[in-house]
Formats: C-alpha cells, sequence, structure tokens
C-alpha cells in the first residue's frame, strides 16, 4: 500500500482538476469529484501512483458515471445527500 504524502495528493488534486476541468458548474459537482477523488485514492491505495496511471483512473471514473454505472449512481447519490449539510471537503485532504 502506497503512503499519501504531499507529492501523491499534489498529483491527484492536479488530475482531479485535469479531469474535472471540461465538466458544467466550473468542474462538476460535489459527488461527481468525490466520486473521482475516491477513485484516485484507491488507487494510490493498490500502488498506482504515477501521474499517468492516475489520470487514466480518473477518466475511468467519470466514463463510469457517463455510462451510468450503478455503483457510481449509488455512491454520487449517496454524497449529495451529505453534501447538502452534513460533510464538506473534496475527498482528498486528511
Amino acid at each position: 500500500m502506497t503512503k499519501l504524502d504531499e507529492r501523491i495528493i499534489a498529483s491527484m488534486e492536479v488530475v482531479l482538476e485535469n479531469v474535472c476541468r471540461g465538466l458544467p458548474n466550473s468542474g462538476g459537482d460535489h459527488a461527481t469529484r468525490k466520486y473521482v477523488a475516491r477513485k484516485l485514492i484507491q488507487a494510490v491505495k493498490k500502488g498506482n501512483a504515477t501521474l499517468g496511471g492516475l489520470e487514466a483512473v480518473g477518466r475511468r471514473a467519470l466514463q463510469e458515471i457517463a455510462q451510468g454505472s450503478t455503483t457510481a449512481r449509488a455512491e454520487r447519490g449517496r454524497d449529495a445527500a451529505t453534501a447538502n449539510g452534513h460533510r464538506s471537503g473534496n475527498g482528498l485532504h486528511r
């Protein structure tokens, strides 16, 4: 398992911004960004910490959302409910 050090967190933030840049609302809604961030964290914990690898994971997460993946839809729905008053953040910060 790869540790989430400052360099990796910075790479994850860059990837999150890059893959969400073209989304509506100046980079996507909270639930979408949080879903992508979770996928990035999972990838890093499995050892995939290269910028190119993370970029691929982020783009694949957006494809899952666009294709209506049941898992993506369920996670985004849960995230939207918590974003409306209980939790905040993009999922990357400690």
